[in-house]
């Protein structure tokens, strides 16, 4: 399946040179013969799509699904066949008319890769660059496209805090740059800026992605390419029949693990240790009837004997499927392909869900043998609304809290707790959201009259809505009845986004003898626009309207609107050179304007070169060590920018939203105030970033084994970030540019081909990455800011707190005499089961000063590993990633946050109790006086994804009229290993998070 994948992903680009290369005039007639064979590789595996043309003529086709081709041509001439990644094979015609021909070596070597503005062959690349093909994306049968992206490119990080279904996640391209301004990489859909969702796009649409990482390689993106570039592809079609594909999904779904709480009888010695230990209880005050340490509420279960596991009611097993229907194929000079999908899933939490409908098409179209256009139209409209239940609220509830009342309603307080309700309050909320998402990317390709010069102009259109309506009936616990006043609250708001993009590209290609030129001129525009507006209202007359009738709301009638327009213009130039194919250089220049910055920084040049050397194919190397495919050493530096602020921040920026009433009775009028922090900065510029880049690729024993090694170090200068200012001024906030950070790292990527026979092939996948960050200044001042917990010389994201080293005991010394024979507490508030706090400063006594940095957020490292196993028709493919030494908040150990002093707890926790000295987590009755947090260093692997499938041969397809059948089944997020268990998110530090969820797939691909 991987090669075959593998072909299907090249087959485009095999057919594109095809076209570009037939610009050739008609043959003399000669009697022709027909002439038929099978291309396939070295392991005989048959090759689709591969160009078989006439040499000096017109006439040409490309191979079908079995790797046969069909065509005429006389006895006399000679065939071409070419294929993107293959030795091209000249052979003259055999009079016979059979032609069966294996395609040989460097397949690895002279894979095309797309790269900004243009494609080239992976071993001429200079900068920094990972590619996921179509086999990768494949692994993983999830319909998120970023979840099957998780662990397959080193130094990309995704992270998925929030596991709801259509909720976007965290990507970081080698860590954080910046303190404020946003770290997330630019997106680039076909060729266009793409701002949108990534969500909204259909996974099995998408060809392929390319990963830009270093300065050089995302450098002809400029100012929107400092955190990166990630370039998606989607699939187009090819010359030849028209191909029908139905893709099916059905899955199970559900909570890949719950928090193991306390059951009932756990539970009450809990609340009776709590009692005696913080209260002083004893005796009868810790009976669960007759005493105190539970509510009256839960007193009445308990006496029943009625119990409630509170994660049934919020938990469920979900239903997915997921359609798509897609036509492809062309002619010569038309190529089309058009998709339909539809996706409908459940969450795993109540209430949760996702439908999306996806439309798209792509059409190619070549008038002659110098224009070429091509249009791409993709439209999504997505609905995931609901009110869901607490989960926090569920895990910390009372096995005897009490769910439903006598009349089946949900009771508001289990607990008589007000801090911790029903999970369900207000789940029976009226709520719709729905997100619409147009995107249009058209190009013109023309071929100027000058040897190797083109001229190509882009264009990409992207409209986005989204709406929410939200109406809590009386029902529900935020429109309920109160006193005196009418029930039911409604509140809706609604966006719309336009962007559209312009650019046009000026290129010249010339290779003269030894030299090969490769310049790229382009001008571009960017203009963004987004509105929305808000309201809400208290008070209807009846919940039939729903949110429907705004107007007739009774009081706190609020409402809202806002407009963003931003734009930018920019200018780049792009030089690669090569000689003898074995020296490279690349030189880029961008310069950028953003209408975010004042009048007097809103433009910017980015500058960056890179070079390439091809040790491999020097004599020293090629002629004494024949197990080297390919060895190349690539270096790279420049400079990018970063320009992801809000608008308007360099303008003075008035507020009212407090109004005013003039003497008894009067009428209420708008304000306009300036805030403290609503004054501008005209000179705010450019957050710049300096990379440099020492890069290694490689292929070994003839293509088995591959790699890329990277070494980067970044610096990121002027930092946008809000800098406080003396209150004098009249404001005490205001944005500049002040600081510097650093990043360091190294990412390894290998590949490898393990056994390769007929029958069986096996190949692996592994990927490593480290990276380390810290801030260099802050103001200028060289001294921290321990408000925002950012630290010269520390990490960007870390925790900054007291340390808990141990537990006090009875027996322990909890004072001491001091200079001045005074004796004073050692740790204010100690006693036996008090968290011990290191006293960081070492004066014998803890306060403020012995606060320290516990760790950073960040990993010290991720690595992950992929297989992909093909035995006859039979496939198996596993993915697992682990993320390793991250610190988070260790929710287990902080028994306050858990229990408030009365909620539930997790079973078997090993509390300190005057009969349990030797615990690991503090006594129920501290008091933490000081607030701090309780921390650890975490480590998970993740089992992603296992998928095995069966793919019917094809003469059996053709019996029931289909080219191809394939049945998989899979599973994703099958399990995680880790030191801690008791998360429903291992990417997110909140116990209570949304879950990720364990999925069972089954899947149906066919091919007409």
């Amino acid at each position: 399946m991987i090669k075959k994948n593998r072909i299907k992903l090249k087959g485009f680009w095999a057919i594109l040179a095809l076209f570009l290369l037939s610009g050739t005039p008609l043959y003399s007639q000669q009697q022709l013969i027909k002439i038929t064979g099978q291309v396939v590789d070295e392991s005989g595996e048959a090759l689709v799509g591969v160009s078989v043309r006439v040499k000096n003529q017109r006439t040409g086709t490309v191979t079908d699904t079995d790797g046969n081709y069909r065509l005429q041509a006389s006895p006399s001439s000679t065939l071409i066949f070419s294929y993107i990644g293959y030795i091209n094979q000249e052979v003259a015609v055999n009079p016979s008319g059979i032609m069966n021909i294996t395609m040989a070596g460097e397949q690895q070597l002279n894979e095309v890769v797309v790269v900004g503005y243009g494609s080239m062959k992976k071993k001429d690349v200079t900068g920094g660059l990972s590619v996921v093909g179509k086999e990768q994306l494949e692994m993983v049968s999830t319909n998120n496209l970023m979840d099957r992206l998780v662990g397959q490119v080193a130094g990309f990080s995704i992270t998925t805090t929030n596991a709801a279904p259509g909720q976007d996640q965290t990507l970081l391209i080698r860590g954080e740059n910046s303190l404020s301004a946003s770290n997330s990489p630019l997106i680039v859909l076909d060729g266009i800026p793409y701002s949108g969702s990534l969500t909204d796009l259909d996974p099995n649409n998408i060809e392929n992605l390319t990963v830009l990482k270093d300065a050089s390689a995302v450098a002809i993106y400029g100012s929107r390419g400092s955190n990166g570039v990630i370039l998606i592809q989607t699939k187009r079609g090819m010359e030849g029949k028209p191909q029908v594909a139905y893709r099916a999904q059905l899955g199970m779904a559900e909570p890949m693990q719950r928090i193991d709480v306390m059951g009932p009888e756990e539970y009450i010695k809990l609340q009776q240790d709590i009692g005696r230990l913080r209260e002083g209880y004893t005796g009868e005050l810790l009976d669960p009837v007759s005493g105190n340490i539970i509510s009256l509420t839960e007193r009445e279960n308990y006496i029943k004997g009625i119990t409630h596991d509170w994660q049934d009611y919020i938990f469920r097993k979900a239903l997915t499927t997921d359609h798509q229907l897609s036509i492809s194929g062309g002619t010569e000079k038309t190529k089309y392909m058009a998709a339909a999908a539809y996706l409908s899933q459940e969450g795993v939490v109540y209430n949760s869900k996702l439908t999306r409908y996806n439309l798209s098409t792509n059409i190619d179209q070549t008038f002659n043998d110098w224009l070429t256009t091509g249009i791409g139209v993709q439209f999504v409209q997505r609905e995931d609304g609901g009110v869901t239940p607490n989960i926090e609220h569920a895990i910390k509830q009372s096995p005897y809290g009490k769910y439903k009342d006598d009349a089946g309603n949900y009771v508001y307080e289990p607990m008589e707790y007000s801090l911790i309700t029903n999970p369900m309050l207000n789940v029976n909320a009226d709520q719709d959201r729905t997100n619409r998402n147009f995107f249009l990317s058209a190009y013109a390709n023309i071929r100027l009259p000058i040897e190797g010069l083109s001229f190509r102009s882009n264009y990409g259109y992207n409209y986005r809505s989204n709406f929410t309506g939200t109406y809590y009936g009386r029902n529900t616990f935020i429109g309920r009845e109160q006193a005196g006043q009418v029930g039911g609250s409604a509140r809706i708001s609604n966006g719309h986004t336009t962007n559209y993009t312009w650019e046009n590209l000026l290129k010249y290609e010339r290779e003269i003898n030894n030299h090969r030129f490769d310049a790229t001129a382009l001008f571009s525009i960017q203009e963004n626009k987004s509105i929305s507006a808000a309201q809400s209202g208290d008070g209807f007359v009846t919940d039939n309207t729903s949110y429907y009738m705004m107007n007739t709301a009774e009081r706190n009638i609020t409402m809202s609107s806002g407009l963003s327009e931003t734009a930018m213009l920019s200018y780049m130039f792009r030089l690669n050179y090569a000689y003898k194919g074995k020296y490279m250089a690349t030189l880029t220049g961008r310069s950028d304007g953003a209408s975010v910055f004042g009048v007097n920084n809103k433009y910017a040049f980015f500058p960056s070169a890179a070079l390439a050397w091809h040790m491999g194919e020097e004599h020293f190397i090629k002629d004494n060590l024949d197990w080297v495919s390919m060895l190349k050493l690539r270096a790279s530096y420049g400079a990018n920018g970063n320009q992801a602020i809000t608008a308007y921040r360099t303008l003075d920026r008035l507020y009212s939203n407090v109004k005013y009433i003039w003497g008894d009775g009067g009428t209420a009028v708008n304000t306009a105030y300036l805030a403290g922090d609503g004054v501008g900065n005209p000179n705010l510029k450019w957050e710049t970033t300096y990379t440099a880049n020492i890069g290694l690729d490689f292929q070994l024993f003839n293509n088995r084994l591959g790699g890329t090694i990277n070494l980067y170090r970044s610096k990121t200068k002027d930092l946008l970030m809000m800098r406080t200012v003396p209150i004098m001024n009249g404001y005490n906030r205001i944005w500049d540019n002040v600081g510097e950070t650093r990043n360091k790292g190294i990412e390894i990527a290998l590949n490898s081909v393990n056994i390769e026979k007929k029958d069986f092939q096996w190949s692996s996948n592994v990927n490593f990455s480290l990276n380390r960050d810290k801030i260099v200044e802050l103001r200028g001042d060289h001294l921290d800011d321990i408000a925002n917990n950012w630290f010269i010389d520390k990490p960007l994201r870390v925790f900054y707190d007291y340390n808990m080293v141990g537990i006090w005991q009875a027996g322990d010394t909890y004072s001491f005499t001091d200079a001045n024979g005074k004796e004073r507490e050692i740790q204010t508030g100690a006693e036996p089961g008090s968290a011990r706090l290191e006293d960081v400063d070492g004066n014998g006594y803890i306060d403020a000063n012995d606060r320290k940095i516990i760790g950073s957020k960040m990993p010290s490292f991720t690595g992950s590993i992929g297989n992909r196993i093909n035995y006859k028709n039979f496939y198996f493919s596993c993915l697992i990633n682990g993320v390793f030494g991250v610190w988070r908040d260790d929710n287990l150990a902080n028994f306050g946050s858990w229990t408030f002093g009365i909620t539930n707890y997790v079973h078997g926790a090993n509390y300190w109790t005057p009969e349990n000295p030797t615990a690991g987590i503090v006594s129920p009755g501290y008091t933490n006086s000081f607030g701090h947090g309780y921390y650890k260093k975490v480590s998970y692997v993740e089992i992603k994804n296992m998928t095995f499938g069966y793919r019917i041969g094809q003469k059996t397809a053709r019996k029931v009229g289909l080219n191809a059948i394939d049945v998989n089944v899979s599973v994703n997020n099958l399990h995680t290993f880790s030191n801690i268990r008791q998360v429903l998110n291992y990417d997110n530090s909140w116990m209570a998070s949304f879950p990720t969820a364990r999925s069972y797939m089954l899947g149906l691909n066919l091919t007409f």
